[in-house]
C-alpha cells in the first residue's frame, strides 16, 4: 500500500485510519524508495489511540534488471540503519533527476511548465515525499492534455513514449543486501506486471532468490484464480514464502486494503517468522 509521500492518494494518517476501518491486524506501507509513512502512521495510531493495525516498516524499491524495472518488496526492517538511510536517499535523487529530465520531455512536447508538478503547488518538493510518474499522468489529466491516466502513460509516460526517462535504479541484489542489513526480509513485488515471458520470469525469480531474496508476492486484489495458482506454483518450486498486498493508491472499486486477499492452502506466509499470528496481514 501507497500513501502521498509516494503515489498514493491519501496520507498516513488517513492511511491508517481507513486500515483500522478495515479491520486490519497488521500492514506494511510500502511508499517506492521512501520509508518515512512508517512513523507518521505510527504517530497517527498513538494520537487516535487505534487498537490496530500494527505497523510494520515496509519500502518497494525500484531496481534495475536487465531492460525491465523491478520492485523488490522490503519489510520489517530498522528505517533508521545508516545502509537504508543512503540508499533511499540515493533512489530519491535518482527520482529528481528523473523527474527533471521527464519535465524537460513534456516541454519539448506541449506540455507548459507551469502545468508539471515540478514547478507548481501540486507537489512540494521541500517535502519527504518523492515525485512519480503518476503525479505527472494527474497533472496532464488535470490541465486537459489528456483525459485519463492510461491515455498518459500510454501517450507520454510509459516505456517508448515521447516523455519516458530509463533511470539507472539499483540493483536487485544491492536492494536485497541493503534490505537484510538492516534486519529486514525482501520480496518480489507483483511478478505478472513486468510483461516478461515465463521464462524471463523464471530466471527472475531464480536471480532474486541467488541474490538472498526470501519471499514471492503471490496474492493481490486482481488476480484471477489461475493468475494465482500460477504464482503459487512457482513459489512452491523455488521454494519461497508468499506475501500478499493490495497495491493500494486511492479509494475506488478496484483495490482495496485487505480486500481479496486469502492466502493459497498449504502456502507458507512471508510473516511467519515475525511472530504474527493474525489473519487479516497486508
Amino acid at each position: 500500500m501507497h500513501t502521498n509521500i509516494s503515489d498514493g492518494e491519501l496520507t498516513p494518517e488517513l492511511l491508517m485510519l481507513r486500515a483500522n476501518q478495515m479491520q486490519l491486524d497488521y500492514i506494511a506501507i510500502t511508499d517506492h524508495d521512501a520509508v518515512s509513512a512508517t512513523t507518521l502512521a505510527r504517530q497517527a495510531k498513538t494520537q487516535y489511540s487505534l487498537k490496530s493495525p500494527e505497523v510494520i516498516s515496509g519500502i518497494e524499491v525500484s531496481c534495475r534488471w536487465h531492460t525491465f524495472e523491478i520492485h523488490v518488496l522490503g519489510w520489517n526492517f530498522d528505517e533508521s540503519h545508516a545502509a537504508m538511510e543512503a540508499l533511499v536517499l540515493e533512489q530519491q535523487n535518482k527520482r529528481a533527476e528523473r523527474a527533471r529530465k521527464i519535465a524537460e520531455k513534456l516541454v519539448k512536447a506541449g506540455v507548459k511548465a507551469e502545468h508539471l508538478p515540478t514547478s507548481s503547488s501540486d507537489i512540494d518538493i521541500s517535502s519527504p515525499r518523492v515525485l512519480t510518474r503518476p503525479h505527472f499522468a494527474d497533472a496532464l489529466v488535470r490541465h486537459g492534455y489528456v483525459k485519463t491516466h492510461e491515455q498518459a502513460f500510454k501517450q507520454y509516460l510509459t516505456k517508448g513514449a515521447r516523455a519516458y526517462v530509463p533511470t539507472a535504479w539499483t540493483s536487485i541484489e544491492d536492494a536485497v543486501a541493503v534490505i537484510k542489513q538492516a534486519g529486514g526480509t525482501t520480496g518480489l513485488a507483483h511478478p505478472l506486471a513486468y510483461k516478461m515471458s515465463s521464462k524471463w520470469l523464471r530466471r527472475l525469480i531464480q536471480e532474486f532468490k541467488a541474490v538472498g531474496g526470501d519471499a514471492l508476492e503471490v496474492v493481490s486484489c486482481q488476480q484471477t484464480k489461475e493468475q494465482r495458482a500460477w504464482l503459487q506454483e512457482l513459489a512452491d518450486t523455488y521454494q519461497l514464502p508468499v506475501s500478499v498486498g493490495s497495491d493500494f493508491h486511492r479509494p475506488g472499486p478496484w483495490r482495496e486494503l485487505g480486500r481479496n486477499l486469502q492466502l493459497p492452502e498449504n502456502a507458507t506466509p512471508v510473516w511467519s517468522s515475525w511472530n504474527i499470528t493474525q489473519r487479516h496481514v497486508e
